[in-house]
């Protein structure tokens, strides 16, 4: 019986403004392995610009994949890493399950997992752990960056509540910074709406 593979690929709006691990080399990557295998390729799903930490209701790509796969169209799904299926361990562990439920297999290039075997369903495991601590080390870092250029100037970025606006100046050190100062313009339209809320107006009729 020949098994009929399905590709998936996914880059996020990061990764396409950093031209990384594009679509295009995920593609061949994928095909050469269903080549090796002798796997003939008759889908093909793919989400860009959208981050592997969602599931399938915001991956429509996904969510395509998974309906082919539970559907009978294919049987088997190869992607070039595993972060391209996701960025949790629990959305990639539950994702490989319910392949796996609907009877197809699971093949990631990179880590050479292929969960036909016990030892390739324990080694998704472990690469699905890291695939994870990766995401939350590098989330600590942005987040440490922001909480410490707060200390220094009280801004960490982001977006900021209306009736303010960012400045830049010049600190001691020469060095540009950025702070928030009340937009006048804007200020004056918050003090309205708090002296309505306080007079009883309802939020609908402000």
């Amino acid at each position: 019986m020949t098994t009929r593979a399905a590709i998936y690929l996914r880059v996020s709006t990061i990764e396409q403004a950093t031209d990384g691990y594009g679509l295009a080399s995920q593609r061949e990557k994928c095909q050469a392995m269903a080549t090796v295998k002798g796997w003939p390729v008759v889908a093909e799903f793919s989400d860009e610009g959208i981050s592997g930490s969602k599931d399938e209701d915001d991956r429509p790509g996904l969510a395509a994949l998974l309906d082919a796969a539970c559907g009978g169209d294919v049987d088997a799904v190869i992607v070039g890493s595993l972060d391209r299926l996701g960025r949790k361990t629990t959305l990639i562990i539950d994702l490989v399950d319910r392949l796996n439920g609907c009877g197809v297999e699971f093949v990631s290039c990179k880590e050479s997992i292929d969960t036909s075997t016990p030892t390739g369903r324990f080694v998704l495991t472990v690469f699905a752990g890291l695939a994870q601590l990766e995401r939350d080390v590098i989330t600590e870092r942005v987040t440490g960056g922001r909480n410490e250029r707060g200390k220094v100037d009280g801004e960490r970025g982001g977006r900021i509540p209306y009736g303010y606006r960012r400045e830049k100046y010049i600190n001691g050190s020469d060095k540009v910074r950025t702070r928030l100062l009340i937009d006048e313009d804007a200020a004056a339209n918050v003090r309205r709406i708090f002296a309505e809320r306080e007079s009883g107006s309802t939020l609908t009729a402000i």
